[in-house]
């Protein structure tokens, strides 16, 4: 379900998980791993931990899944159309389930570096998975896996700083456009993610945006920005985790208007005009007044 090429799928979900921001930081951590991080974790021991492992993981397979639910709307409605009401919770139970879960989320970093590398030690790509893992349940089931997820995260919290390091520079050149929209998304007023809401719900429908993403996450791929890119689409989701309008109504268009803006910001020197005015025109709709 998860990609790094297409990590605004990755953003949007985190956007919507109430420890996202936190979720955020460690994934972002994990791709960001130096030789002097993977050898501070091989220092540190896993040993005894694979019970609470277990316990963690079934914790996060009994949230909602996507998948699960929509065999579930289908089976209740069948071909029957659903009065408005109806409609409205599911759509409404759609908005807040993730498209993804903890195994899509830990199978993509096992199929990216550092953690695809077969010279890093196994305990140290589980030191890493285990640390994801612990974040994102967090204290939601109860006070036995709490304790759990804090002796998973341990190693990880002993052997490395707190904070991730910063994005890289680059980004064609628009690294400080990167930075001055991560900044803005915690200053837009209610006003103003109302602005965003409404250009987002202008255009519905067609493919044009779904093409543009498709253009710009290609383009990152084939300039070799994907962990970068990334990176800033894990800032994007933090930034809007941590702020008021992760709570509202219009979450959904605000997380997607923002992740669009970001993969054109980085990737703006690679994209033509008029991708990256389909893809920087919501956001804009509600940023334009800072």
């Amino acid at each position: 379900m998860y990609s790094l090429v297409s990590a605004g799928v990755l953003a949007c979900d985190l956007v919507k998980h109430p420890r996202g921001a936190q979720v955020a930081d460690v994934v972002d951590r994990v791709l960001a791993l130096e030789p002097t991080d993977l050898e501070a974790l091989a220092a540190t021991s896993g040993d005894g931990l694979e019970g609470d492992r277990q316990a963690v993981l079934q914790a996060a397979r009994e949230v909602p899944q996507m998948r699960t639910l929509l065999r579930g709307v289908g089976a209740a409605v069948g071909d029957a159309q659903p009065d408005g009401t109806e409609a409205r919770t599911i759509v409404d139970a759609l908005s807040q389930t993730l498209l993804g879960d903890l195994d899509d989320l830990l199978a993509l970093l096992l199929r990216e570096a550092p953690l695809d590398d077969p010279e890093v030690p196994p305990a140290v790509v589980q030191a890493a998975l285990d640390a994801v893992s612990a974040t994102w349940v967090g204290a939601a089931a109860g006070p036995d896996v709490l304790a759990a997820t804090e002796r998973l995260r341990r190693r990880w919290d002993d052997a490395l700083p707190v904070v991730p390091p910063p994005l890289p520079d680059g980004y064609g050149g628009h690294a400080p456009d990167l930075r001055d929209l991560l900044d803005a998304i915690g200053r837009l007023d209610g006003a103003a993610w109302s602005r965003v809401d409404a250009a987002h719900d202008s255009k519905r429908g067609g493919l044009a945006w779904s093409e543009a993403m498709h253009l710009a996450c290609r383009a990152a791929h084939d300039d070799h920005r994907v962990v970068a890119v990334a990176r800033g689409q894990l800032a994007a989701a933090r930034a809007l985790r941590l702020s008021a309008v992760s709570t509202t109504p219009v979450a959904g268009s605000a997380a997607m208007a923002v992740t669009a803006a970001v993969q054109a910001t980085c990737v703006l020197d690679l994209l033509d005009v008029e991708t990256a005015r389909t893809l920087l025109g919501t956001w804009q709709a509600g940023s334009g007044a800072l």
